[in-house]
């Protein structure tokens, strides 16, 4: 009964925030008609275009996230409009009064101003190492509104007005910033250089928010070192998504770099500049060993001389690439080869690069870093679902044979969990697959905020997940899954302003309780136990034991 409790004390704030947006829209609805009638006696009035901008700008930006999804498009297009009328590069004319009219109407048919889906925690304290954000946004319920969506994944959110703050405020170091697009531009032309070189002096990622869809916004926020650009209305659910994407791959385990050369001290060197920068490195001699090397492991790029003992790195370069499993492994060749054809035909056999020696390190280094990184988001498009971010079923089941392979090798006890929404079906047949999507994506973004960047997690299928969790055994992997379970739990969605709730039942195996287990065998005995989960009342985590297995039909 007290959770039901929170659940309504929660999802009424959001409410609240709604309640108050409409009530504002009166306000901005008479600062339109002002503004429409100044352009009626002064149509050219930059200052009146202005702020006629400005002000449909604002109602693009936020409409849309109270719900309002009619109104937001009208003043988007509108606002296009206006900015074109600005910049003397348009050749429809603003009629205010006609659009004011278009947006009244527009308002009628949202009627409810609902949002079509909402979640909420019930209120709890975040832990102090949880991703710190700051959210720079100049309107406050849009702020309000978004720190209360963010918070429920678990994020440190601080608000901020406006750019200047990012410049005297104490709050804890960010591990990201989200800054409106809007708010560095109502500093002034004269003034972007500045902002841009403050947000220069920091080392987190930034994403950019803005209700413009344009090229040009776009481009603003990448020159100002943006890593992602979201268009308002806010999709809180992606950006959430994103967000955890991101501060995971800022904190995402070393890259691994294969060294093939044959000057022993020259590779030593190269391995020390690796390894202080942070990657791991092996070196391999033999060349007759590369598939056993490159299997066990498993680089994500490889530096190579063109010339090695009674073989040359192009031939190496080509062997990869006859392998599936290495088609996209980047090579970067490392020679004095000065022959312009040759150093061509090396690269035209399967290399992405070549640095002539002496090799300038610091360009090694960043070369690397690049590299690695362009591998590792071409892995995430092409291995990882489109709609959770976590690797898709063949993939991960290709993580759990890998893991189970190098547990063979080296005694190390892993861990394996298989977890599934409870009644998942009823909640696509009651409000709809659309809302049914939001729940799943809520758990891919809560799985990567519980889990190590060095865990396997997988979308297994429709709503079921698979955790592939390296030296954990399955006590300490239940702790881990039944704390995730608990937080989901917490988390309450809305459809149409009903609030509902959902929960997960999970299985978990480990290799040492199970070590005569293949993988396949071990997936098998958490699949089992998932289902004593579900079959005990559900929203419950079971470690598999042998009695359990045994008694599983």
């Amino acid at each position: 009964m007290a959770k039901q409790s929170l659940t309504s004390r929660s999802l009424s704030h959001i409410e609240k925030l709604k309640a108050a947006y409409a009530e504002r829209l009166e306000s901005e609805f008479k600062r339109l008609e002002i503004l429409s009638s100044r352009l009626e006696t002064h149509p050219s009035c930059k200052d009146a275009l202005s702020e006629l901008h400005s002000a449909l700008h604002t109602l693009a930006g936020a409409a849309g996230t109270f719900g309002f999804h009619s109104l937001g498009e009208k003043a988007r297009e509108f606002e296009t409009i206006v900015a074109k009328n600005l910049s003397e590069s348009s050749e429809e004319a603003a009629t205010p009064a006609r659009w004011l009219s278009e947006l009244r109407d527009a308002h009628a048919a949202d009627s409810h101003g609902q949002s079509e889906e909402a979640i909420e925690t019930s209120p709890q304290a975040i832990a102090a190492d949880s991703p710190c954000l700051w959210l720079v946004e100049r309107d406050h319920l849009l702020a309000s509104y978004a720190l209360s969506q963010l918070t429920s994944f678990g994020f440190r959110v601080y608000h901020l007005d406006d750019a200047r703050a990012l410049k005297t405020t104490d709050n804890p170091e960010p591990d990201l910033l989200l800054i409106d697009h809007h708010a560095l531009q109502h500093e002034g032309p004269e003034s972007q250089d500045f902002w841009q070189s403050l947000l220069d002096d920091f080392q987190c990622p930034i994403f950019f928010t803005g209700a413009e869809d344009s090229f040009s916004a776009k481009l603003e926020a990448l020159r100002a070192g943006a890593q992602g650009y979201f268009v308002k209305p806010l999709d809180m659910i992606k950006l959430a998504s994103h967000i955890s994407q991101v501060i995971r791959t800022e904190d995402s385990e070393p890259g691994r770099v294969l060294i093939i050369e044959d000057d022993r001290e020259l590779a030593s060197h190269f391995q020390s500049i690796l390894k202080d920068a942070g990657m791991q490195v092996a070196a391999l001699e033999k060349t007759d060993q590369l598939f056993e090397t490159v299997s066990e492991f498993n680089p994500e790029l490889v530096l190579m001389d063109l010339w090695l003992p009674h073989v040359n790195g192009a031939e190496l370069a080509a062997l990869l690439s006859q392998t599936d499993r290495w088609t996209h492994l980047p090579i970067i060749y490392l020679s004095a080869e000065s022959n312009p054809e040759l150093r061509n035909q090396a690269l035209l056999r399967g290399g992405d690069a070549f640095l002539g020696k002496p090799v300038d390190m610091d360009l090694l280094v960043r070369l690397c870093a690049a590299r690695i990184q362009r591998l590792r988001q071409l892995e995430r498009t092409r291995n990882r679902d489109g709609l959770t971010g976590l690797l898709k079923h063949a993939s991960i089941k290709e993580a759990l044979q890998m893991q189970w392979q190098l547990a063979q090798r080296r005694p190390q006890t892993f861990s394996v969990a298989m977890l599934d929404i409870d009644h998942f079906k009823a909640v696509n047949d009651t409000y709809g697959h659309a809302v049914g999507d939001t729940v799943i994506a809520t758990v891919g973004t809560l799985l990567r905020q519980h889990f190590r960047t060095t865990d396997k997690l997988g979308r297994y299928g429709g709503e079921e997940f698979t955790l592939v969790l390296p030296d954990c055994n399955a006590d300490h992997a239940y702790k881990l899954v039944n704390r995730l379970r608990e937080d989901f739990a917490d988390i309450k969605f809305a459809s149409d302003g009903e609030p509902f709730t959902c929960t997960l039942s999970a299985g978990v195996a480990d290799n040492r309780q199970f070590p005569k287990d293949t993988a396949e065998a071990l997936l098998e005995k958490a699949d089992q136990a998932l289902y004593r989960a579900k079959h005990d009342g559900r929203n419950q985590v079971v470690r598999a034991s042998d009695q359990q297995v045994q008694s599983s039909p």
